[in-house]
């Protein structure tokens, strides 16, 4: 449920105040304020944050944030330093015995997903943890703005000072309604669980609409009649129901502050047995796929993330993609598509026309943000080190050239014709399919392709560029790594254990038949009677298990035990293999059973180190970026039609958002 539908139904179903809730004008302001700046994080400079991936399921998330004071305008400033007084006017402290060194700036850090709600201890650059207001205090705040932004913008309709108007019988007349609207988003903003589905009260029988009902469904019809005027005021509520702000108290002395916190990941849901068991074994040879999704804010001018993983381990792959050129790329589709439909209806021979200029003024602004665009692509590509050929986006490139090269065609009377619409590569077809490309290929996200690592952390760096439209209120963040195991270690003594098994059987056969050869009709004949099967048993389980256990392997959980996952099947198979010849020596079977558990607990071991050696010696390309995620632009991805590789893990710090 969104924001309105959660507080229609809480309308429906909280009681009737007897009274208005205790909301303050004073805290009205405070609190859209900070909503304003949770939104906006003008203050916030650059946003760091360092992913720690150890264990398969877990990670760890530090974020680090620069924040600097003197960005804050003065209604920003002024709210937030009103906020001292007000949380001290709760606890019953005077503003005039609070020393003036104490004066600080609550200043909102982020905004946090309600349902994954935790402690989060924010400290400074000294380590010092710093002060946090409590999410009961920011969101009656909240509450308290909402309400009287509400009551402003509908006092700002026509209707409100309108006699006997519904409009204006709730706002001055009638106040039951007012309350029951003010307790609702109060509750709905302070209690910790928020409506998933609606429910009803069924009414008793023998009853009729009384007072209580025409209060609901007045404070109802208002939210239905006016819908059009709280478009803007149903999203801000629905930021204030999904999410919490992160505010701390900052020195107002100092100007610049770096702060750190850690805050919980999203996992996805844990996958169906045989799958899981599958991607494991799919990852011993094309490595460990984290998918990582995060949120900033659409006026951050800098995001890093840092990726590490443990010290056996390696980051062999690892980009980067933003969406914040998404909202540009969607208007310029729509652009190319119209000017498509009026070039069809356009006569071109208006040479001196209005209509004419008119469209090739439209061509040109179109066109040249279509240049910029592909210019920017084919930047990124080249920085990253993959290829952005024409032949991915042949409309693309014709019109960037044509807007851009500054070619001219000549007339029939001689004269040099400059104009865009009668370029031969501007046309309807090639704008349509210009547009058809843009959305296809993705060009509404950019790449950052971390080419170098250093030991086990990998560092990206995006950077908005300076033309950028930062419409909306977030960019989504979406990063992919593929983690290999560096060592090998554990591969190569996986296959020195099994060859180590295969000659201990091997060698037992020899033994026990008196040949190298443990076939024939003699061979048979001597498994048949073994003599000492007690003493052949021991050494089948005593030998394997004596290397076994000096056999280093890591940890299932673990990332480095996830790669491993086909050389620990392997052993497994292996110790099944003479224990299973062992049994059938135990079991006094004839001797044809024993000779095919011989034949088995040598042969199954050799395979399985015969694997092992190939997958050491053989070194496959890197995984293409169209693979795991990238956008569709880069590389191959044009013409990959592949379906993109499973992650492994999925962390999310969206909340479902």
């Amino acid at each position: 449920m969104d924001g309105i539908e959660s507080l229609r139904h809480a309308i429906e179903t909280i009681p009737i105040p007897g009274a208005p809730p205790r909301l303050s004008r004073q805290g009205a302001a405070v609190g859209l304020a900070l909503l304003d700046t949770s939104l906006r994080l003008n203050h916030v400079r650059r946003l760091t944050e360092r992913l720690t991936v150890v264990e398969h399921g877990t990670a760890r998330r530090s974020t680090e944030v620069d924040v600097s004071l003197k960005l804050l305008d003065e209604g920003q400033r002024h709210a937030t330093a009103q906020l001292q007084d007000l949380i001290g006017r709760e606890h019953g402290e005077r503003a005039a015995s609070r020393p003036a060194q104490q004066r600080a700036l609550w200043v909102p850090l982020a905004r946090l997903p309600r349902r994954d709600a935790s402690p989060v201890d924010v400290f400074d650059s000294a380590g010092q943890k710093l002060p946090r207001l409590t999410q009961h205090e920011a969101s009656r705040l909240v509450a308290s703005g909402l309400y009287r932004l509400l009551r402003g913008i509908l006092a700002g309709d026509e209707n409100a000072q309108t006699a006997k108007h519904e409009l204006n019988t709730f706002l001055f007349q009638v106040h039951e309604p007012r309350w029951l609207i003010q307790q609702a988003l109060l509750t709905l903003l302070t209690e910790r669980n928020h409506p998933e589905q609606e429910f009803t009260l069924a009414p008793a029988e023998g009853t009729v609409r009384g007072y209580g009902r025409e209060c609901r469904e007045m404070a109802l019809d208002i939210l239905d009649g006016y819908a059009g005027l709280l478009i803007e005021y149903e999203y801000l509520l629905n930021v204030a129901v999904r999410d919490y702000m992160l505010v701390v108290a900052l020195d107002d002395s100092v100007e610049e502050h770096r702060l750190s916190y850690e805050t919980p990941l999203h996992v996805d849901a844990r996958q169906p047995v045989a799958i899981d068991q599958w991607r494991r074994l799919a990852a011993s040879r094309r490595g460990y796929v984290v998918s990582y999704e995060t949120m900033i804010p659409a006026t951050l001018k800098s995001y890093h993330l840092v990726a590490a993983t443990a010290p056996e381990a390696e980051i062999s792959r690892m980009y980067l993609s933003t969406d914040a050129d998404q909202h540009q790329v969607d208007g310029l589709a729509e652009d190319l598509v119209s000017l498509a439909e009026r070039q069809d209806s356009a006569a071109l021979q208006e040479a001196d026309g209005a209509r004419h200029k008119i469209l090739e003024l439209q061509a040109q602004t179109v066109l040249r943000r279509l240049a910029d665009l592909v210019r920017r692509r084919k930047w990124e590509a080249g920085q990253s080190g993959v290829e952005l050929s024409p032949r991915s986006l042949p409309a693309c490139h014709r019109l960037a050239a044509a807007a851009t090269t500054g070619d001219a065609v000549r007339t029939e009377s001689g004269e040099l014709d400059n104009s865009l619409r009668r370029h031969p590569a501007f046309s309807a077809a090639q704008l349509r399919e210009a547009a058809r490309e843009l959305t296809e290929r993705e060009l509404g996200r950019d790449l950052v392709l971390v080419n170098g690592t250093t030991d086990n952390e990998g560092r990206a760096y995006w950077r908005r560029s300076g033309g950028r439209d930062s419409r909306g209120d977030h960019i989504r963040v979406r990063a992919t790594l593929v983690l290999r195991d560096s060592t090998k270690s554990g591969p190569l003594n996986v296959t020195f254990y099994a060859l180590a098994v295969a000659a201990v059987s091997f060698v037992l056969g020899w033994m026990l038949v008196g040949s190298p050869w443990p076939y024939g009709r003699a061979a048979t004949e001597a498994l048949d009677h073994i003599g000492d099967g007690q003493s052949v048993i021991t050494m089948l389980l005593l030998l394997p298990g004596f290397l076994y256990s000096r056999l280093s392997l890591p940890p299932r959980r673990t990332v480095l035990g996830y790669l491993g996952t086909l050389p620990q099947a392997l052993v497994q198979l292996s110790i099944a293999a003479v224990a299973a010849f062992a049994a059938a020596v135990a079991a006094k079977t004839r001797g044809e059973v024993v000779q095919v558990m011989l034949t088995i607990a040598v042969g199954l071991p050799v395979i399985a180190a015969l694997v092992l050696l190939g997958q050491a010696l053989w070194h496959g390309p890197a995984i293409p970026l169209s693979r795991i995620g990238a956008p569709r632009w880069a590389g191959a991805g044009a013409w990959d039609r592949r379906k993109p590789l499973d992650a492994n893990v999925r962390f999310d710090s969206t909340g479902g958002r």
